[in-house]
């Protein structure tokens, strides 16, 4: 996560961009990041904008791991 919120990478959704920089901030910050998590967990991996490198294949994959966690306890 840390590489897309720190440095300017193209190729990212606004939303997901969003998303992800609420939950860096939550942890700087030593919030519960509960609400910034649903909010990534609520999101398409397979629809969101992520760019084709080794960093957004793994994010793709962290997504699709978060959002299966997500349903498996809903």
């Amino acid at each position: 996560m840390v590489p897309f919120v720190t440095t300017s990478i193209s190729g990212i959704s606004q939303s997901l961009y969003k998303a992800l920089y609420r939950v860096h901030v939550a942890h700087l910050r030593d919030h519960a990041p509960d609400e910034s998590l649903a909010r990534l967990a609520a999101m398409d991996p397979e629809r969101v904008k992520v760019p084709d490198t080794d960093e957004g294949r793994r994010l793709r994959t962290a997504l699709r791991h978060l959002r299966t966690a997500r349903n498996l306890h809903a």
